[in-house]
């Protein structure tokens, strides 16, 4: 058999079962909407017009919010042959225009919101302004639609599974964002393994085909974290609304009768906030990007959101989902239950490296479609990846009870004396204050103890803070055994806005810095 004639794990084939099935499934974005037969055939000839026009393997950026053109092009980019480029938007420019000089990206797709960076790219010569399509009109640059050609649902994408689909680039958390490609079988096999864990196995916020789903995590942060990819191969309904607004995220989940959803923390401790968040009332929520405190568990609960959570990361997708391992009625039960480990991602492995001191436990993840290592730069590559193809992943946790539990990044342990306090842990705990919308502990330096931890506490609206208050409450909980006296913090500091990484979380990088420049 001819290699272009094999049958193998290419993203065109996400469609297959859903044309038979469910054609007339619908994606919509705000007012606008097509079923995935339309949205099959905008595939083939978009498809067909980049083939005839590129050749096979350039590197074409997107600039956009989750709208109906992003959806076909996460599609059209990678079964034409070529090579997709979700760029991060919430990067400052400078390094938004470096991530697409260390692509080598050729073309460019944007939305007239973004008409200022493709235009800085232009003039900086990166991309020939014949290259630069706008998807959302015509006013400046030529329209995408130009690229569209006749094609028809036999046209054969003879695109090889092994061949890169995507390049990313991880969010700059600990460093300079770091490039990584996935080829159309690693995408394939990590989307067939979330669906395996969101159905095969007992536990909160599972999915099926019957779900109204609507992500809130962007494209460029793993595809959405594969939600256009998952839908498309279950044949779901799936609801865009572009950048994310409170109000208007509320208003599409009641218009649309939204059933699931995935978010990061802070985004779900905004929409239970809102005055309309009774709506909220049955959603099924996956929640990911960091650990979820107890206090948003608790009022998810209060509001009958049902929760679980995702663990993964930009180098690797998809490690593992949370469940629970027995029948639990009790709402805030479940959902503790729910998020107190994951289940391991079908195919993969972990193992725990323990350091010489034996204090702390690395986990280390390894599977089907995690990426070989950091594109073009081998010191990160070899800090990252090991020669068996294990990613040392950062996290400190364990294994056990079939379970995964991560106990906090290692970067963000502190170490005090001689053990280590889990910041996420005591996060967790001081979220659960009513007056804390959000919390983030870093460990600062202390001569005596080496460091001590610090929580900076964004307030709800209105509240004050007593921070006699909050030690009494942390004493409680020392005294009832839940966590140790010394890990306490030293002191508090209110913060009128949390700094945010590209992919919603707190970032704790830039609060060390706030503290070092304060000190």
């Amino acid at each position: 058999m001819d290699s272009k004639s094999k049958i193998g794990l290419t993203l065109d084939r996400l469609f297959y079962q859903t044309l038979i099935k469910s054609p007339d499934k619908r994606v919509i974005y705000k007012n606008e909407s097509k079923t995935y037969r339309e949205l099959f055939n905008d595939v083939v000839n978009l498809s067909k017009g980049l083939n005839e026009k590129y050749h096979s393997g350039t590197r074409m950026a997107v600039l956009d919010w989750n709208s109906i053109p992003y959806f076909q092009l996460l599609f059209a980019i990678p079964c034409s042959g070529n090579v997709i480029h979700p760029v991060n938007m919430r990067l400052p420019p400078a390094e938004l225009i470096q991530t697409v000089r260390a692509a080598g990206d050729k073309v460019l797709f944007f939305s007239k919101e973004f008409l200022p960076i493709a235009q800085k790219i232009e003039e900086m010569g990166l991309i020939k302004k014949e290259d630069i399509y706008l998807i959302d009109g015509t006013a400046t640059h030529p329209s995408y639609l130009n690229l569209f050609k006749t094609g028809s649902e036999n046209y054969s994408f003879n695109v090889d599974e092994n061949s890169t689909a995507s390049v990313l680039f991880t969010s700059g958390t600990t460093g300079t964002p770091k490039e990584i490609i996935y080829s159309h079988r690693k995408i394939t096999m990590a989307i067939w393994s979330i669906l395996t864990l969101l159905s095969a196995y007992p536990g909160n916020s599972r999915m099926d085909a019957s779900d109204v789903i609507f992500s809130l995590i962007p494209n460029y942060h793993l595809w959405s974290w594969g939600t256009p990819y998952i839908v498309t191969m279950i044949g779901a309904d799936y609801v865009m609304d572009g950048k994310f607004d409170l109000s208007s995220t509320i208003e599409t989940i009641k218009k649309q009768k939204v059933t699931w959803m995935s978010m990061v923390p802070t985004m779900l401790y905004g929409l239970l906030s809102h005055p309309s968040s009774d709506t909220l009332k049955g959603l099924k929520v996956m929640v990911g990007g960091s650990p979820i405190p107890s206090g948003l568990i608790n009022a998810a609960t209060a509001k009958g959101v049902e929760l679980t959570s995702i663990y993964g990361f930009s180098d690797g997708l998809i490690a593992g989902i949370g469940s629970i391992m027995e029948e639990e009625q009790d709402m805030g039960k479940r959902n503790a239950l729910s998020t107190g480990g994951i289940i391991p991602a079908p195919f993969s492995e972990y193992h725990v490296q323990r350091t010489s001191e034996g204090e702390i436990g690395e986990i280390h993840f390894r599977s089907p479609w995690l990426p070989e290592r950091y594109e073009n730069d081998q010191n990160k590559s070899e800090e990252s990846f090991t020669q068996d193809g294990w990613f040392r992943t950062g996290d400190a946790g364990k294994v056990t009870d079939r379970r995964v539990q991560v106990s906090d990044r290692i970067k963000d342990l502190i170490k005090s004396g001689a053990e280590f306090i889990p910041s996420a842990l005591l996060e967790s705990a001081i979220s659960d204050l009513p007056e804390i919308e959000s919390v983030a502990v870093i460990g600062i330096p202390d001569k005596k103890w080496g460091e001590r931890p610090l929580a900076y506490v964004k307030l709800r609206s209105g509240q004050k803070f007593d921070e006699n208050k909050a030690k009494n409450y942390l004493m409680n909980l020392v005294d009832a055994g839940k966590i140790q006296k010394w890990w306490i913090p030293d002191s508090f500091v209110s913060i009128d806005a949390m700094p945010m990484t590209g992919t919603g979380k707190i970032d704790k990088k830039a609060l060390r810095e706030i503290f070092g420049k304060s000190s």
